[in-house]
């Protein structure tokens, strides 16, 4: 049996132009409303639909039109449990995530945009929207593949009401378990080292290269992505993690806001989608059509679509180009 050819995209955060360019480069046509491509391909969603971006409803309106229709699948990325939490109480009367400055700050633009009953419309579909995809030829997460956190997760259902909070209180195990999945694990640095991140704050935890044996590693080498402003101290602590199986099917996730000027995979069958859109970076995807390996000629990305994309084929023979030529 032939594999879906799937169309992958990483976090948009809001950025509908960059959205609706990337999948006109990827040979999708809008028809009644809906993103189709004429020789059936589905796009993949890896989550972080909305923040910081100037069009978070066109986002989600083309995201949940194409669901809907059966031309994409989405999955739930950490800003969209994070606003779930933002606007739930737990039984305490307390919003599940403290309106503090810095979480109001990186709401803001949601906020802005999806005031009243829209926000609550919008929170209806990041509620159901699953944890991760294993679609057979691929598999598609937000943060981190982990196979034993997946389990703990299998059967959870809609993320509201009780199922919310619990996965919400960080003095709750559940807490871990999901933050494994769609924020990825951290390693902690000892005592006063601390770690500056992309938007100058300073914290004693650090990501982490999941799917590598992190053992014997100092702070410098485990960190991902790799950030020369930190110590290479031996950490105070690592997370566990598990080699990514070389026989397992390409793994796509975001989050981590890359800042390689070149998208490409990690492993042969593990690739992070996510260059920082908004940050300065691009929006990127990856054509798949069948290949176990993942192969560097078939990322898409926008801006500069002359640059990176070429010229559209439109069918499983990707005439993609990589952003710049090595």
């Amino acid at each position: 049996m032939k594999n879906t050819p799937y169309d992958i995209i990483g976090d948009i955060h809001g950025h509908a132009d960059e959205l609706h360019a990337l999948l006109a480069a990827l040979g999708y046509r809008k028809k009644d409303g809906v993103y189709r491509h004429s020789e059936g391909r589905t796009v993949v969603f890896l989550g972080d639909f909305i923040d910081r971006g100037p069009k978070i409803r066109q986002v989600l309106e083309t995201a949940r039109a194409m669901t809907e229709a059966g031309t994409a699948h989405a999955i739930m990325g950490n800003h969209e449990i994070n606003a779930l939490r933002y606007h739930a109480k737990g039984k305490n009367g307390e919003p599940l995530r403290p309106h503090t400055e810095k979480n109001m700050h990186q709401h803001a633009a949601t906020l802005k945009q999806l005031p009243g009953g829209d926000m609550t419309e919008w929170l209806e579909w990041f509620a159901g929207l699953p944890l991760w995809l294993d679609l057979g030829g691929i598999r598609a997460v937000h943060a981190c593949w982990d196979d034993d956190a997946m389990e703990k997760l299998r059967n959870v259902g809609r993320m509201e009401g009780s199922v919310l909070e619990a996965y919400s209180r960080k003095d709750y195990p559940e807490y871990d378990i999901i933050s494994q999945i769609l924020n990825g694990p951290e390693g902690i640095l000892p005592d006063g080292a601390l770690n500056e991140t992309a938007d100058g704050t300073m914290r004693s935890e650090f990501r982490v290269k999941w799917w590598a044996k992190l053992e014997g590693l100092t702070s410098r080498d485990a960190i991902f992505p790799a950030d020369s402003r930190i110590r290479p101290v031996p950490p105070k602590e690592l997370p566990s993690t598990h080699p990514h199986p070389a026989d397992a099917p390409p793994t796509f996730f975001g989050h981590y806001a890359l800042k390689d000027p070149l998208p490409s995979p990690i492993l042969p069958n593990l690739a992070c989608l996510d260059y920082g859109t908004g940050k300065g970076g691009f929006l990127c995807a990856y054509r798949w059509d069948g290949e176990r390996e993942i192969d560097r000629q078939k990322f898409c990305a926008v801006p500069d679509l002359s640059e990176i994309c070429g010229e559209a084929s439109g069918g499983s023979k990707s005439k993609t180009q990589p952003r710049h030529e090595p």
